[in-house]
């Protein structure tokens, strides 16, 4: 069974925000970016680096200025923490 990806409710917060900070548009494509490269996640859980505390990953998003923040490892279920 493949690991589950979920999302935090402070990290759909976050999501959230970033949005609507944008127009339509931009939301769309910047919230299609950052979903795709979490989706990556659940598959390459070691895909980011390690972060600050233990078993926490941080996954800078290429182009933008955020990060993915999440706990994961090989063949665990990934959570998004946070959205920085």
């Amino acid at each position: 069974m493949a690991p589950r990806l979920t999302w935090s409710d402070p990290a759909l917060d976050d999501l959230r925000a970033i949005r609507a900070g944008l127009t339509d548009e931009a939301a769309a494509r910047v919230g299609r970016l950052i979903c795709d490269s979490a989706d990556c996640l659940a598959e390459y859980p070691e895909r980011g680096r390690a972060g600050h505390g233990d078993g926490i990953r941080e996954l800078p998003l290429p182009g933008l200025p955020w990060r993915l923040v999440y706990r994961g490892h090989d063949g665990a279920d990934v959570v998004i923490l946070r959205l920085l």
